[in-house]
């Protein structure tokens, strides 16, 4: 219907080309993460938190890989996704979920030091790959600094995994916090289906996000061309898109008394992703000779301060 529809140029066809992909991407995306969530429970650690996480940062570098084919926005549309996506958990849905938990429990409990670990971790990786670039004599990274920032980015990555799942576990779980299962769509809940049943169609989903993607790339172009939208709104709307299943999982876990878990999804999700877009993108970019922008221009590096509005909510025992 995509391609059907894709020779008209009239608003409200574009427009209802891209809520019909909008619709597709996000039942697709929500799948992946509930056949991951399935897998990761029944593998246990390190290869649960492997194939979540891997399999949240396929489908954000396959909206971004798709996006990046067609359009202006696509030197900056991965700096522009990493600081969408830092920008609405650090600066939004972080303190929106401690007020809803606030709200509802009155008192709600934490481990701050597994929370430290996350942003001792993210404090030096968005500052080397979104702010570091503007110091440099072009303004950004070359080619072999860029690979060479992609390897940090994936061992800091796997120096972190190790961390959470094998040396310091209890750094990442409060012990008195409830760990039911009910209403909790983000914690493997149990399945009658096989273990490659749900590998399969994990694998379909993750197809069907490209494939819809792409073909809905240049419908979404002529609408925000349209709309008069900036360059930049591009990365916010991929952002939003890959944030939206760990999102909800993460404000249900909060107002199911679960801040440890709600905190771990989101703040693991902002670390994968960066971590793990940045060697993957940087790669394709490197094979298909595509340009990437890394630094951030001066309005974003001084928003980039809301990297650390969550210091203040993390640095309470309780929320009210």
């Amino acid at each position: 219907m995509l391609f059907l529809w894709g020779s008209s140029q009239t608003l409200p066809v574009v427009i209802a080309i891209n809520l019909l992909a909008l619709i597709g991407i996000l039942s697709s995306a929500f799948s992946v993460v509930r056949h991951a969530d399935v897998l990761a429970h029944r593998l246990g650690e390190p290869y649960g938190s492997l194939i979540l996480s891997l399999s949240v940062v396929i489908l954000e570098v396959s909206l971004i890989s798709a996006l990046m084919a067609t359009g202006d926005a696509a030197p900056t549309l991965m700096r522009d996704t990493l600081y969408s996506i830092i920008m609405i958990v650090t600066g939004g849905l972080v303190g929106f979920s401690l007020l809803l938990g606030g709200r509802k429990f009155a008192t709600q409990y934490m481990n701050l030091f597994g929370i430290k670990q996350y942003l001792i971790a993210l404090f030096p990786l968005a500052i080397i790959v979104l702010v570091f670039p503007m110091a440099l004599p072009a303004a950004n990274f070359s080619t072999g600094q860029a690979l060479l920032v992609a390897l940090i980015s994936a061992a800091m990555y796997g120096v972190f995994l190790l961390i959470q799942t094998k040396t310091h576990q209890s750094l990442f779980v409060y012990e008195h916090e409830d760990d039911s299962d009910d209403d909790d769509p983000h914690h493997g809940k149990p399945s009658a289906h096989s273990s490659l049943w749900h590998a399969i169609w994990l694998i379909i989903h993750l197809i069907a996000v490209i494939a819809v993607t792409k073909m809905n790339a240049s419908s979404l172009e002529t609408l925000l061309d349209s709309m008069n939208a900036p360059v930049a709104f591009t990365g916010f709307l991929v952002a939003l898109l890959i944030l939206s299943p760990e999102g909800l999982g993460a404000l249900k876990a909060v107002l199911n008394n679960q801040v440890q878990r709600a905190m771990n999804l989101f703040f693991g999700s902002v670390l994968a992703t960066i971590s793990l877009t940045v060697p993957v993108v940087t790669l394709i970019a490197f094979m298909t000779g595509n340009e990437l922008q890394f630094a951030l221009g001066a309005p974003e590096m001084g928003g980039d301060g809301g990297l650390f509005s969550a210091v203040p909510y993390l640095l309470l025992h309780r929320t009210y």
